[in-house]
């Protein structure tokens, strides 16, 4: 009898995960809680901290724990995550140390003009210091945004 190996395709995984997303990068000297309540109160969202989503890395002999806040929108079926890129002495993506905080955009619904237009409300929250368009296909450690 043959045993039937299966085997994950990461890059098709990676793929998969990043269709019909955007993601910004968010520089700001204030805690992600801190930055999260001004965002909601600005923006009218609904972020929350998500325990069970949170990514944990290990490095050596420690674990380092990145938050992650969502909110979903009811009327389109487009979620938002907000992680923290930065924990102790470690990076989510050590590519992007400039970049305390990530914002994710996932479904089908928000247009590169949405974008644009979320972009600039962003950079009139207080605690937001610098907010960009990040282009995932060029972030080589994007494996670790997946949750």
């Amino acid at each position: 009898m043959s045993v039937l190996k299966l085997k994950l395709d990461n890059d098709q995984l990676v793929e998969d995960f990043f269709e019909s997303t955007h993601l910004l990068g968010i520089a700001s000297t204030a805690s992600d809680y801190q930055v999260c309540w001004h965002i909601n109160r600005h923006l009218h969202t609904n972020f929350r901290i998500n325990n069970s989503i949170e990514i944990t890395l290990a490095k050596k002999t420690r674990s380092y724990h990145f938050p992650i806040y969502e909110f979903h929108e009811a009327t389109n079926s487009v979620a938002h995550y907000f992680y923290n890129n930065h924990c102790q002495a470690e990076y989510l993506l050590p590519e992007l140390k400039q970049v305390q905080f990530l914002w994710m955009i996932k479904g089908d619904y928000y247009q590169p003009v949405d974008v644009k237009k979320l972009l600039e409300e962003l950079r009139r929250v207080p605690q937001v210091q610098l907010v960009s368009l990040l282009d995932t296909k060029e972030i080589k450690n994007r494996m670790n945004l997946i949750f």
